[in-house]
């Protein structure tokens, strides 16, 4: 059953801001908190649902690290690297 978050983000507009927040992953990966996307996008109900939908497509990990506070979580570009590395490993 469906939440009314998740109909929202069903929309057009719901692609182009998974997107986002997968760009901005990516281009820090290994490097960014929840928190640090919620102070980029602003929206913090859509980044933690953007999320969910970037890990269970496995685009996206969670990885537990030691940060400013203490032990944080960051997320981690997935999808990218395993292109990276099947290229390399037909390269040679």
């Amino acid at each position: 059953m469906a939440t009314i978050q998740q109909f929202k983000l069903r929309g057009n507009s719901s692609s182009g801001f998974i997107d986002k927040v997968y760009a901005i992953i990516r281009n820090r990966s290994g490097k960014v908190t929840s928190k640090d996307l919620d102070q980029m996008i602003g929206n913090k109900q859509y980044v933690r649902l953007a999320i969910t939908r970037l890990t269970v497509q496995g685009r996206s990990k969670r990885v537990r690290g030691f940060g400013k506070r203490g032990i944080e979580y960051f997320y981690k570009d997935v999808a990218h690297q395993t292109q990276k590395t099947k290229l390399e490993q037909t390269n040679y």
